[in-house]
């Protein structure tokens, strides 16, 4: 044997004992999670074997460590460090994926779910991940030579060496981040699987298989987008997929830029956990356009922090990335009208981040480049699908006027505006009734005596007579308008409601060959509602409020994201203010993307502080609009002509 074996020979026998012993605690978790004893052979995670496998390992992760450093590596191990661990978890994340591989090509692609199939994928995983753990311990883990230790071969010893490097260097650490988002975005997909459908969601999968006509009471360019899905993989679920897939992306992107800022890994990862916060996570699997419009406006912060990082010579490559974000804010605006004033602040940021001083050429150019794609893609998205017009804005009026007017009040003004006889009645009818029940606001699914002949074009019918009471009425009275709007939008603020949102109620044939997992969905409902309890204001648009204000009205942020700080605060702002007139209930998904902007703003406001430190330490000087420049680069001369993204000069091409 060669002659580190022979010297090593105690190290290898405890490796193998402590590697059976994992090898028992993986093993034996992961067949309890995915066969028990009952009748259906199923067990909690049945139908995510994956999963189940991932959860196996993390328990076995924990005997490993104990047994490994208080035992096979006791003469090599020094004090316990920041670098032992998170070398030891970076192993084993590895190690965890390199034994979910083969279950994913046993159970996935070669169809096979049997107790013996699964089991022999994961033999197979395991002596690779097995192999790749002895070797990272050694090497990369356990590293402090004792009096025992036995040398390893040269080949070995200058590998190790060499990822040593790499790691201290931190070129590894972005690929760490995404396979730690990946692994954490394929766990959340599988929670939600096939994706919760609300009844506004469930509609318009409708429209995308063709079983309704598609309509405008739902933003049309959703309904087109997942008719494409699925007509491209056969799946319904892939709407739920891929707004987690956006979810994922963005915040990897955004984590991979403050790891290169701060070269902090602690703040790299607290982007990442953003995704696991409970007031995100809650909707992250939902298919709504309140989620939609979110993951958009992220994706396009994104893309801007990555465009400003860019060297000044990258002309083509930033026009690229304008394009981009302004294809996601154009989308952002079809799936959620009322989010246009969301989508202001983020399109300044977004030109902004391409050039710091854009000239007025340049602010035409981009405006009206995406005015040209929101007005092309709307037309192209009606001429795709013909949307039966709802003129759906008209629940607002007719909320005003039945909450503002008595019931004689109501039938005089509609006398008055010309409504038809049928149509005063109903109208009479909506105030007695919320009235009556104490329905504070969305009169028109609680309240009126809907026509089921006409479906959803009865608003459409009377839309004009709705406003033209609603313009001759609410000046007569308008303290009593005030006064309903202000209690709307406070139960808005301080009364959400809706924190999570199973789909429980949505029956759908479609969904019956994807079924939810109950046990799955029940651990997620836990983990929300416990945090509703414990940390209400998480849930309530006050606090994203307050948020949105400090972050608009500080004149200054310590860092390089003073600048996106307030535009991402004022964006929240716009849009929670946008609902004062118009909002038509109590429900958390209104103020998403303020809850998801805020805590955003809140990671980069204390990456702006690391970022700032490291610069004082480095010696280097920082400035609020672009990357951190090194003292020692002098400033151009005045007389020099301007250069990069700087240039106010002709627009290319």
């Amino acid at each position: 044997m060669p002659t580190w074996v022979s010297k090593g020979w105690r190290e290898i026998a405890a490796f193998g004992v402590v590697g059976a012993l994992a090898f028992v605690v993986e093993t034996t978790s992961f067949n309890l999670l995915i066969f028990d004893s009952s009748s259906s052979g199923s067990g909690v995670l049945g139908v995510a074997p994956v999963l189940a496998s991932a959860v196996g390992t993390l328990l076995a992760m924990g005997v490993s460590w104990f047994g490994n450093r208080y035992w096979t590596y006791r003469d090599r191990r020094g004090a316990r460090d920041r670098r032992e661990v998170v070398w030891f978890v970076a192993i084993n994340l590895a190690g965890m994926a390199v034994t979910a591989v083969p279950v994913f090509v046993s159970h996935e692609l070669l169809g096979l779910g049997s107790p013996l199939s699964d089991n022999a994928a994961r033999l197979v995983g395991w002596s690779a991940a097995t192999v790749l753990r002895f070797v990272a311990y050694r090497n990369l883990v356990f590293i402090h030579p004792g009096r025992d230790s036995a040398q390893v071969p040269g080949p070995v010893d200058r590998l190790a060496t060499t990822l040593r490097g790499i790691w201290d260097r931190g070129m590894l650490w972005p690929w760490c981040l995404a396979a730690i988002a990946s692994i954490c975005g394929f766990a959340v997909e599988t929670v939600f699987h096939p994706g919760y459908l609300s009844g506004d969601s469930a509609d318009q999968l409708q429209q995308a298989l063709g079983g309704r006509p598609v309509t405008d009471w739902h933003p049309p360019v959703m309904a087109l987008l997942w008719r494409i899905l699925i007509g491209a993989t056969g799946a319904i679920s892939v709407m739920a997929a891929l707004q987690t897939a956006v979810l994922w992306a963005s915040l990897w992107v955004l984590a991979r830029l403050v790891w290169k800022k701060t070269g902090s890994r602690g703040l790299s990862l607290a982007v990442l956990a953003v995704g696991l916060a409970p007031h995100i996570l809650t909707f992250t699997g939902v298919v709504w356009k309140d989620v939609h419009m979110a993951y958009a406006l992220l994706a396009v912060l994104a893309v801007a922090l990555t465009a400003r990082e860019l060297p000044a010579d990258r002309t083509k490559t930033r026009w690229v990335l304008l394009v981009l974000g302004v294809l996601l804010l154009a989308y952002a605006v079809l799936v959620r009208k009322n989010g246009l004033p969301a989508v202001i602040p983020v399109f300044v940021l977004l030109v902004l981040a391409m050039w710091p001083s854009p000239g007025r050429r340049r602010w035409l150019v981009t405006t009206g480049v995406l005015l040209m794609v929101t007005v092309v893609g709307s037309f192209c998205v009606s001429a795709a699908t013909s949307p039966v017009a709802t003129r759906q804005y008209a629940q607002i009026p007719l909320d005003d006027l039945t909450h503002v007017l008595t019931p004689d009040q109501v039938r005089d003004a509609a006398q008055q505006a010309g409504a038809s006889a049928d149509f005063r009645g109903r109208l009479v009818t909506t105030a007695v009734e919320c009235k009556k029940r104490n329905i504070p606001a969305d009169a028109y699914f609680n309240c009126y005596p809907t026509d089921p002949s006409l479906g959803v074009t009865e608003l459409s019918r009377n839309a004009d007579v709705l406003v033209r009471m609603w313009t001759q009425q609410m000046p007569k009275h308008w303290q009593g308008y005030i006064e309903y709007r202000g209690q709307v939008f406070a139960k808005l603020l301080f009364q959400g409601n809706v924190a999570f949102y199973d789909g429980s109620e949505t029956k759908l044939d479609a969904l019956k060959s994807e079924p939810v997992n109950e046990p799955l969905k029940f651990t997620l409902q836990n983990y929300v509602t416990g945090f509703t309890r414990d940390l209400p204001m998480l849930f309530q648009g006050w606090f994203w409020l307050v948020v949105s204000l400090v972050l608009t009205l500080r004149r200054r942020w310590a860092g390089p994201y003073s600048r996106e700080l307030r535009l991402l605060g004022a964006s929240s702002l716009l849009y929670i203010l946008a609902y004062l007139p118009t909002a038509p209930q109590s429900n958390f998904r209104y103020v998403y993307w303020p809850a998801l902007a805020g805590t955003i703003a809140l990671v980069l406001a204390v990456a702006g502080h690391a970022a700032r430190r490291r610069a004082a330490a480095d010696g280097d000087t920082e400035t609020d609009t672009g990357p951190v420049v090194p003292s020692t680069v002098r400033a151009p001369s005045p007389k020099a002509p301007p250069t990069g993204p700087h240039e106010d000069a002709t627009v290319p091409g």
